[in-house]
């Protein structure tokens, strides 16, 4: 089964979530959470950050805080549970700087694993992996993939609502509304003003828009690997951007952070909205496990 990114599914009539539900699954008690899965029909959201080196402008846990605050803004919209900060990510290829936590492949698999595998033991029947650090697909892809080598009474789906970089500027993006844009061409990157910004709207006392030049400005996709595109390597990252700063953060400003914070909530809503109405995978998990046991 190939990987369940869903982003373009119909949308489906849904009551907002309860005045003062709260989604959070470390602040609750044993009753509230009984409720909130209840609540929440069976959904829970795993929200994937990291921990790496972000620039000179954004702190290093800037990919958690950006998927938790997604994740937050959207159970607002559309009531699910969401499962404490998890910085467990596939930061391998940026190892080399400073401030990386990275772990093993192997335990990332396995915390991965051990995680969901927990989610559905408290009762989350429809587990989502909100992905809020890009380097994270691989590793969801190979796990969900996996799930499929025995039932579970749990279906896995995956996402990433993370709000668009708009470096290289594209036609797509361009239709996006003024207070998403970027204060200039090559703005956005990684470390760049895109999250800053989103930063700025949520933790303003963790970021440093006035450092964006302390180290070099180098914009998203000018350096290249010396082969043909579609070409994987192992050091593609080490190379293509070597201070792990991609854009420009200067001109970031909360307004715009606010503005890509509610699309990105959006459209983790479409998607929640989605699954909870969704029978076709679980059917077809179940057939593929019976198929499996017993090969046609």
């Amino acid at each position: 089964m190939k990987t369940i990114l869903i982003a373009a599914l119909a949308l489906c009539a849904a009551s907002p979530a309860m005045a003062g539900s709260n989604p959070y699954w470390e602040e609750m008690t044993g009753a509230d959470f009984a409720r909130a899965i209840k609540e929440a029909q069976g959904v829970c959201v795993l929200p994937m950050g990291s921990v790496e080196k972000f620039g000179p402008s954004g702190p290093m846990g800037t990919n958690l805080f950006m998927a938790r605050a997604v994740a937050g803004e959207a159970a607002k919209k559309e009531f699910f549970v969401i499962f404490p900060a998890y910085y467990v990510a596939q930061t391998t290829d940026v190892a080399n700087h400073l401030g990386t936590i990275n772990y093993s492949p192997k335990l990332q698999y396995d915390m991965l694993a051990e995680t969901v595998s927990e989610m559905g033991r408290n009762g989350c029947t429809r587990i989502v992996l909100s992905n809020g650090h890009s380097s994270n697909m691989g590793l969801i892809q190979w796990f969900i993939q996996s799930t499929l080598h025995e039932p579970h009474p749990y279906s896995v789906y995956a996402t990433y609502p993370a709000p668009p970089r708009m470096s290289p500027p594209t036609p797509e993006n361009a239709k996006l509304p003024a207070a998403m844009q970027p204060s200039k061409p090559d703005a956005d990157g990684h470390g760049g003003e895109e999250r800053v910004a989103l930063m700025m709207a949520i933790r303003p006392d963790l970021v440093h828009p006035e450092r964006a030049h302390d180290d070099p400005v180098v914009p998203e996709g000018s350096i290249h690997l010396p082969l043909p595109a579609g070409v994987l390597a192992a050091p593609t990252r080490f190379i293509e951007a070597p201070t792990s700063y991609l854009g420009d953060a200067s001109g970031a400003s909360a307004g715009r952070g606010k503005a890509l914070l509610g699309y990105a909530a959006d459209r983790l809503v479409t998607v929640i909205r989605a699954i909870k109405a969704d029978q076709t995978i679980p059917e077809a998990e179940k057939a593929f496990a019976q198929q499996r046991a017993h090969p046609k």
